[in-house]
């Protein structure tokens, strides 16, 4: 059972005339049991079943022009809608995504530079190279995710990119919504739309540099890569099937090539965001498609135990599962019409996406 968020309440008053109004335009959509006014805000208890989805649709363009909005939730079994003032959305200061991406620009370029001293690449191209790699996988998935809310009428800024430290000279990026997606179809959209398209581009990394692997004697401190997404083993047995993939010298190793290493942290990114748990990529498509809080409370413990399975690398990422889980999802404006069929179907293709990311242990 979902309840109408908290923070919908507003100290706007609304007139009668409003009132009147507001349910005249309900009423032109809904079949309406009951209509009041509950603590000052306009709520309709609703005929059920009815069609919604669309139905709400309509009813939000109307509100639009009089800068209200409405929730549908279902509430002690019966369907409510209430109509709220919009809430304003304050504005982004592009500086700061400029500010972070340069950053980011600057410590990726950082771990390039440091990270393939054996390889016989120039320092500064590997740098340039892997710092062009890694954020145009994680630019390409935030964009999936920033041009999917403005198709769906999401107010969502632009990419914000973080800079980290070495291996990977970065913690990701994010975009942030700042209103509701309208319903649970526009809510799966803007989860997988970006995991989708991170993925192609660190698929095509992938295959890219496996092809490029160096073979090198076994330096003194080489390094193992021993956490290999599922995709890079199929990848692996097509090109070796090909008599493509650079074999290793006699006591030697393949050493990685910086585009490489940035499909592999583009499958690993693409993994941690399907996780169906909190605020991620895969609990926005989990809470569009389950209506349990419980069945969704399994799926975080079992993200977490399933990282914690994996090893300890990923460690601190179970910890921030836990603590954004702290957090009630809020859904949708409308959380009562079902999530449509072929989106539906689109998740056996995102549990799929997730296998192929998914880093085993060789």
């Amino acid at each position: 059972m979902s309840e109408i968020p908290s923070d919908t309440a507003d100290t706007q008053t609304f007139q009668q005339t409003d009132f009147e109004k507001i349910t005249q335009l309900v009423a032109a959509e809904f079949k309406i049991e009951e209509a009041l006014m509950d603590q000052g805000t306009p709520t309709y208890y609703l005929v059920w079943p009815q069609e919604t989805k669309q139905a709400f649709l309509r009813l939000l363009k109307h509100l639009e022009e009089m800068k209200l909005i409405a929730f549908l939730r279902k509430v002690d079994d019966r369907i409510v809608l209430r109509v709220v003032p919009k809430p304003p959305v304050k504005p982004s200061n592009p500086r700061t995504n400029l500010i972070l991406l340069l950053a980011t620009v600057a410590t990726t370029f950082i771990t390039g530079y440091l990270s393939f001293p054996n390889t016989g690449i120039d320092p500064i191209v590997s740098g340039a190279i892997f710092s062009a790699a890694i954020l145009l996988v994680l630019g390409i998935h935030e964009m999936g995710h920033k041009l999917t809310a403005n198709k769906k009428d999401i107010d969502a800024t632009s990419p914000y990119f973080i800079p980290g430290p070495p291996p990977l000279g970065t913690l990701g990026a994010v975009i942030m919504q700042k209103s509701l997606p309208r319903n649970r179809d526009a809510l799966f959209d803007v989860g997988a739309n970006g995991p989708i398209a991170g993925f192609i581009v660190a698929l095509v990394f992938s295959a890219i540099g496996l092809l490029l692997l160096i073979p090198a004697p076994t330096p003194p401190s080489a390094d193992t890569l021993t956490l290999m997404p599922t995709s890079w083993l199929l990848l692996a047995q097509v090109f070796s099937g090909l008599n493509l993939l650079p074999q290793a010298p006699l006591n030697g190793v393949l050493l990685l090539h910086p585009i490489t290493w940035a499909g592999w942290a583009g499958m690993v990114v693409t993994m941690l965001n399907l996780l169906p748990a909190a605020m991620l990529d895969g609990g926005h498509v989990a809470r569009s498609t389950l209506a349990g809080d419980k069945a969704r409370l399994i799926l975080t413990f079992a993200s977490v135990a399933l990282l914690l399975l994996v090893g300890t690398e990923f460690m601190i990422m179970a910890f921030l599962i836990v603590f954004m889980s702290m957090f009630k999802h809020p859904g949708p404006l409308d959380d009562v019409s079902t999530l449509s069929r072929n989106r539906k179907l689109l998740t056996v293709a995102l549990v799929a996406v997730f296998i192929l990311a998914f880093p085993i242990r060789v």
